[in-house]
C-alpha cells in the first residue's frame, strides 16, 4: 500500500465519524449562519460535505470488499466501474438536492455512437461528474481518465482510480515526453465500450488563474495572444491532447461547454450562496475521426478552432444563465 494511503485513508474515516458525532451542533451553527448574507449556503455546504464524507467512507469499505471478493480480473474490474459509477451519481444527486440545481443537457445526439475521445471544458471540482452521469453511465462505456497526481489525496480517487486504466499525471511536467506517452497509452487496446478523456486545460478556469498566466508570461507575445482569444477559458495544454491525437486508432472526438459551475469553482462561492438555485447548461458536439488532422501542426491549428468553439459557446450559456427562482 503506498505510504500516502496510511494518512488519507484514517484522515477521511476519522473526519466522517468526527463530523457526523458534531453534526447536531455544527448544523445549528450553520443555520444560524444563513442569516448573513456571507454564509448565506453554509447549511447546505456542510451537509453536502457530510454526504462527500460519507460518499468516501462508504467507497473505501466497497473498495476493500470488491479486493477481498474478486479474483477473475474481468469481475474485479467491472466492480470497480460499478463502484465509480454510484459514487459520481451519488455525489451529483447530493449535490443537486442540497444546492437546488437545475441540469439542461443539448447535444445529446452527439452522445451517441461509438465511444470517443472526451475533452470537456473544467471550471470547477463539481464539473467532473459530467462526464460520467451524462455520458458514460448512459451509454454504458468506461472511460479512461488523465487525471492530476494531486487527486491521489482522495482515497475513492487513488484507490479505484489506480486499479483502472487511469494516468495520474504531474500538471508540472504533462508536456514532457514520458507524460505524452504515459497519456498515450490509454489509446492502447481499447476495447469497443472503452473511452478516454483528458482536460485540455490541465487544471481549473478562474478568472485569478487568467490573470495570473497573463502576469507570469507577460514577454509571451503567443501566450498573451491566447489569453485575449480566450476569455473564458485556460489555453490548452498541447502535451497530452496532442498526445491523444496523435494515437488516436480511430475515434470520434466530444467536446463538452457548460456554464453554473462557477459558483462552485471555489469553497467560498459554496458558503456564500453563490451556487444555489443555479442552473447549470452543458452542451456537447462530436467531430468525426475522418474530420481530424492527422498532422501534429494542423491538429494544434484545430484544437484551437475546437476551443474557440467552446469559447464562443461557453459565453452564449452564459448570457442565457439565471439563477431559479427561491
Amino acid at each position: 500500500m503506498p505510504l500516502r494511503r496510511l494518512v488519507s485513508i484514517p484522515l477521511f474515516l476519522t473526519l466522517t465519524v468526527l463530523l457526523t458525532a458534531l453534526a447536531p451542533a455544527l448544523l445549528l451553527i450553520a443555520l444560524v449562519a444563513t442569516a448573513l448574507p456571507r454564509f448565506r449556503g453554509a447549511l447546505p455546504t456542510l451537509l453536502f460535505i457530510l454526504g462527500y464524507l460519507w460518499c468516501e467512507t462508504i467507497g473505501i469499505v466497497t473498495a476493500l470488499l470488491i479486493w477481498l471478493r474478486y479474483r477473475r480480473r474481468a469481475d474485479f474490474l467491472a466492480a470497480n466501474y460499478r463502484l465509480q459509477c454510484w459514487w459520481a451519481n451519488a455525489l451529483k444527486a447530493i449535490a443537486e438536492k442540497l444546492f437546488r440545481l437545475n441540469f439542461e443537457v443539448r447535444g445529446s445526439d452527439a452522445l451517441e455512437g461509438p465511444p470517443a475521445i472526451l475533452l470537456p471544458r473544467h471550471a470547477s471540482i463539481a464539473d467532473t461528474i459530467i462526464p460520467m452521469v451524462y455520458y458514460a453511465i448512459p451509454q454504458k462505456i468506461r472511460l479512461r481518465y488523465v487525471l492530476k497526481k494531486e487527486l491521489l489525496i482522495d482515497p475513492c480517487l487513488d484507490i479505484v482510480g489506480n486499479r483502472l486504466p487511469n494516468y495520474f499525471v504531474d500538471r508540472g511536467g504533462q508536456d514532457s515526453e514520458s507524460a505524452r506517452q504515459g497519456v498515450a497509452t490509454l489509446l492502447s487496446d481499447l476495447d469497443s465500450n472503452e473511452g478516454v478523456l483528458i482536460y485540455p486545460e490541465g487544471t481549473r478556469f478562474s478568472k485569478a488563474k487568467h490573470t495570473a498566466l497573463r502576469i507570469r508570461y507577460a514577454d509571451s507575445t503567443e501566450l498573451q495572444a491566447q489569453l485575449a482569444r480566450w476569455q473564458r477559458l485556460l489555453p490548452p495544454r498541447l502535451g497530452g491532447s496532442l498526445a491523444l491525437l496523435q494515437a488516436n486508432p480511430d475515434r470520434d472526438l466530444l467536446f463538452c461547454a457548460h456554464s453554473g459551475f462557477e459558483g462552485s469553482s471555489h469553497f467560498s462561492n459554496l458558503i456564500n450562496g453563490s451556487w444555489m438555485n443555479a442552473r447549470i447548461r452543458i452542451q456537447f458536439w462530436r467531430i468525426p475521426y475522418t474530420q481530424v488532422p492527422k498532422e501534429e501542426e494542423a491538429q494544434t491549428g484545430f484544437l484551437f478552432e475546437q476551443w474557440d468553439r467552446m469559447e464562443q459557446t461557453v459565453e452564449a450559456l452564459q448570457n442565457e444563465q439565471e439563477p431559479l427562482p427561491g
